[in-house]
């Protein structure tokens, strides 16, 4: 979709509901309250919406509160689904009101490969980092005096959060051009890495300390999980409890690494694949897709419904995911 079009889009409209993905990461929700703020500046009306609550993580950041979890099903202009494509991400307000979503217009902005509503105007960049970039790289191009330090330390945690801290191979020049434009117009550099890269609790390092210890190597996969009582025993949420992942990825050898959690009645696993040397990367995307998920080749994810034993269900997932390296990679 043409720049023009997005701009009539997003500009047309008064009255204008966000929303983004369950368990919002820290992509999304820059995205979501960056983009929310410039349209806020062009005297927009604009509501946020999340379906499950965002980390506490991220609470240090100004406008967190204007995040809601329920929504409210008025009369919008606009809808626009933020970081994600397909409505099965926001079901606890789709199901069972498809109407009412196919009745408004809608705008997807997304770096995910996955389908969404058939009459949606899309923005997707399979090829960025994150979401955050590509509504930087768009709004900019419009509206650059709009531009204030809040509006870019919430896209600057986007593209930070989505690049691992700037670690993953992914076009390097262009998310650090990005990111050295963002810190020129103001984004605070130093609030990001204190309160999501350096800071972690006691409690977060202990329950690092369980990951580890249930760690497992098989061939070029490590793997470790949790479930929702591990949560509540060591007091620390979903974003919290991704922080083991980034741990575990630094192990040298391995080329992927699964974590799985039991959340409720699902079970949800994440993917990492990394470059080793002189072996080929391993396709994450491809691999959550036959678990009906999906994502980037060095990252992804999909959610599979709880079946027996959690213990069980873990060695059989991982069974599966050593079947497919075996044949693909």
């Amino acid at each position: 979709m043409d720049h023009l079009k997005i701009r009539k889009l997003l500009e047309g409209a008064k009255k204008i509901a966000l929303f983004g993905h369950m368990h919002p990461d820290g992509d999304c929700l820059g995205s979501m309250l960056g983009l929310g703020a410039l349209l806020e500046k062009q005297g927009k009306k604009v509501n946020y919406f999340t379906p499950t609550p965002p980390s506490k993580t991220f609470y240090f950041l100004a406008g967190m509160k204007k995040i809601k979890t329920e929504f409210d099903y008025a009369k919008y202009d606009l809808l626009v689904f933020v970081d994600f494509s397909a409505p099965n991400r926001i079901i606890e307000f789709f199901g069972g009101h498809e109407k009412y979503f196919a009745d408004k217009p809608l705008l997807v902005i997304d770096h995910h490969l996955s389908d969404t509503l058939g009459h949606a105007s899309i923005v997707k960049d399979i090829n960025s980092m994150s979401t955050s970039e590509i509504i930087f790289e768009y709004c900019y191009t419009w509206r650059p005096k709009l531009f204030d330090a809040q509006i870019a330390t919430y896209l600057y945690m986007g593209l930070t959060m989505d690049s691992g801290n700037f670690i993953y191979d992914e076009d390097h020049e262009r998310i650090l051009c990005n990111a050295l434009h963002l810190v020129q117009l103001g984004a605070d550099k130093g609030l990001i890495v204190d309160h999501l890269v350096r800071k972690k609790s006691l409690n977060l390092i202990r329950f690092t300390q369980l990951m580890l210890n249930r760690m497992v190597q098989t061939g070029d996969m490590i793997y470790s999980y949790y479930d929702d009582k591990d949560l509540k025993t060591y007091g620390v949420d979903e974003e919290e409890a991704n922080y083991p992942l980034m741990v575990i990825q630094n192990i040298d050898g391995p080329k992927l690494v699964l974590i799985l959690k039991k959340n409720g009645d699902r079970v949800r696993g994440s993917l990492r694949s990394k470059k080793v040397l002189g072996k080929k990367l391993i396709d994450c995307d491809a691999i959550a897709k036959k678990f009906n998920g999906g994502g980037h080749k060095p990252a992804a994810g999909f959610s599979i419904p709880v079946a027996g034993k959690f213990e069980d269900q873990v060695k059989k997932v991982v069974g599966q995911i050593q079947g497919i390296l075996s044949a693909k990679f």
